[in-house]
């Protein structure tokens, strides 16, 4: 297969010297696509860790969300994979893709170290590395002065809920909520330190926008949060 990819590469670059950069890529993919369905999946993204789930007779699971795939998009060793299927495991802060190519199927952790940022449906989440910790974080709310990110979390525990076997409990899905405000991390729990991050000359305008409209920034929707950051960022 990397042969082949190699001799594609260099058909297109003679083809590309006599074709628009729109025609390039449309070419490569035609090209590409052809390659992938003759000898199947894609190497580099496979090349992870196969996935099992160690937790047998769980109560819950370490998923964000459902315990489901969603359709989204993976930006893996700086190239895009869209319409992927993704689970994202909060407890491992692990990535697993479910990959069918011509009736075989794998499941996959690429490692995290390569993984730039994906969305499951929706909702996208990046990696930032505030303090020299890489974490993935779901973008809320995202302009050049304000951001508005989450970090999901789950514990595990012991259980004996299940009589005669050793099983695991995962709590529910738990979110830090953080603003970027001027480019420094500042984290908020609830509508008080919320306001408080603002400048003192726009926090009673902002609380009375919160009182009118009865938002709880720390159980509202990303909608909500979406429109009163809209709102907070045109008093500056």
């Amino acid at each position: 297969m990397i042969s082949s990819l190699f001799l594609l590469n260099l058909c297109l670059s003679s083809y590309a010297q006599e074709h628009s950069p729109n025609a390039k890529a449309g070419y490569w993919n035609e090209l590409y696509k052809s390659v992938v369905n003759e000898y199947g999946f894609d190497q580099v993204l496979v090349n992870g860790i196969h996935y099992e789930d160690g937790y047998w007779e769980k109560v819950g699971h370490p998923f964000l969300f459902e315990d489901q795939f969603y359709k989204g998009t993976l930006i893996f060793r700086e190239r895009e994979y869209q319409g992927v299927d993704i689970k994202y495991d909060i407890y491992k802060q692990q990535v697993i893709l479910y990959i069918m190519q011509n009736n075989s199927i794998a499941w996959i952790i690429p490692p995290n170290d390569f993984i730039s940022a994906f969305s499951l449906g929706d909702k996208l989440f990046v990696k930032h590395a505030f303090q020299g910790v890489p974490r993935f974080y779901q973008v809320v709310f995202d302009t050049e002065e304000l951001k508005c990110l989450y970090y999901w979390s789950k514990l595990r525990y012991d259980s004996d809920d299940k009589r005669g076997y050793n099983s695991s409990r995962f709590t529910n899905s738990e979110r830090k909520t953080y603003l970027i405000v001027d480019d420094v991390l500042k984290k908020y729990s609830d509508n008080r330190s919320f306001v408080g991050l603002f400048p003192q000359e726009i926090q009673a305008r902002i609380k009375q926008y919160i009182k009118h409209n009865k938002i709880k920034v720390a159980k509202s929707s990303d909608g909500e949060i979406q429109e009163l950051l809209t709102y907070c960022k045109s008093l500056s």
